[in-house]
């Protein structure tokens, strides 16, 4: 089948979100390494273009896409390239990043976000790639998919569980509702109960957060909670997100629900850049803070949960901001897709998408 290519571009709402066009079975998808070398991961990112191919969908190889420069995956024009022309190619209609890195940054202050909105697509990636998510939301108004790079995703074992989800957000303008089964439930870490939390930035769903809070170390809560919060997700990588923190591509977080995965950090540095987070101003108005899986962190706490409350405690002090967290999303786990900059809920112990992500 030949892809579509007389498609216009999404809408932007009234809000200035702009959602790219569905993926129809033929349409044509690009691949792109717009951070570090995927050399040593041709087999799983390979691997993850014929799984694309099994799907319906034409596949195009970036021109650098196998191209390395030291730490980065050819030169930042090479990326840059890549990019635009992806962008600006009237008939591919997604991009999916290969992997991560620890480059992206990099680019955030030459792509051309006018011609980025003028093209919107579905740009799919995580990790290092959120840095790019991020700046795409906030100076194009574009709503990217938080999914796993094709190396850690689609091209691994993870796929079975990985794709069905991914596919249904691309595919489908319907809101998708409550995440798989398999994503689990969404616990409380920190918050009060009875008192009315602000839902999106543009007025839409306003939440209460109520009932039992199982109490834990320090007054923080843990367990099952009846928390009821929506926001326009926002987020990604706590080890690349911060860096944008006082850039102009920081994204808009008023109304938000903040969503936050890390690898590797102690509790002290969680503990700085929540703080950090506080005093830049960026929490003001988040609707609800929502951490992922964090691959390796709090190895200096007789638990993670532990070591996440007491973070949060000594960072957030008297903050009016309810802290939840979900295994749903990360590194090293099955990492559920979740549409930045779509509308979400937190309610009934599961996160909710409660708009399509598409058009």
């Amino acid at each position: 089948m030949s892809g579509r290519t007389d498609r216009a571009p999404g809408p932007a709402t009234s809000c200035g979100i702009v959602k790219p066009p569905r993926l129809r079975p033929g349409d044509l998808v690009g691949v792109v390494a717009p951070s570090g070398p995927v050399t040593s991961r041709r087999a799983e990112v390979e691997a993850g273009m014929r799984c694309l191919e099994e799907y319906g969908f034409r596949v195009r190889e970036g021109e650098h896409l196998w191209a390395r420069e030291g730490i980065r995956a050819g030169s930042r024009e090479e990326q840059l390239a890549d990019l635009h022309a992806m962008f600006s190619d009237p008939e591919v209609q997604a991009i999916f990043c290969a992997t991560g890195g620890i480059t992206a940054i990099t680019l955030v202050d030459g792509l051309d976000y006018d011609l980025i909105a003028r093209h919107p697509k579905a740009f799919i990636g995580m990790s290092d790639v959120t840095i790019l998510q991020a700046a795409l939301l906030s100076r194009a108004g574009l709503v990217s998919f938080h999914a796993s790079g094709l190396a850690e995703g689609l091209g691994s074992p993870d796929a079975e569980r990985e794709g069905p989800h991914l596919l249904r957000l691309l595919t489908d303008p319907e809101p998708p509702g409550p995440l798989p089964e398999w994503a689990g439930a969404v616990r409380l870490v920190r918050g009060s109960v009875d008192r009315a939390v602000r839902g999106s930035g543009d007025g839409a769903g306003r939440g209460r957060m109520g009932g039992p809070v199982q109490g834990g170390a320090g007054g923080v809560g843990h367990g099952r909670h009846e928390v009821h919060v929506s926001g326009r997700l926002v987020g990604g990588c706590w080890n690349c997100m911060l860096h944008l923190l006082g850039t102009p591509y920081w994204p808009p977080t008023d109304g938000a629900i903040l969503f936050l995965e890390g690898v590797n950090l102690a509790t002290s540095a969680v503990l700085r850049g929540l703080t950090q987070l506080r005093l830049a101003g960026a929490l003001d108005g988040v609707a609800a803070l929502l951490f992922g899986h964090m691959e390796g962190c709090f190895q200096d706490r007789p638990s993670p949960a532990e070591g996440l409350a007491l973070a949060v405690e000594h960072a957030l002090g008297d903050l009016d901001l309810p802290v939840c967290q979900t295994e749903a999303f990360g590194h090293c786990v099955p990492n559920v897709t979740l549409p930045v900059g779509a509308v979400a809920a937190i309610r009934d112990g599961r996160l909710v998408l409660e708009e399509g992500a598409v058009v």
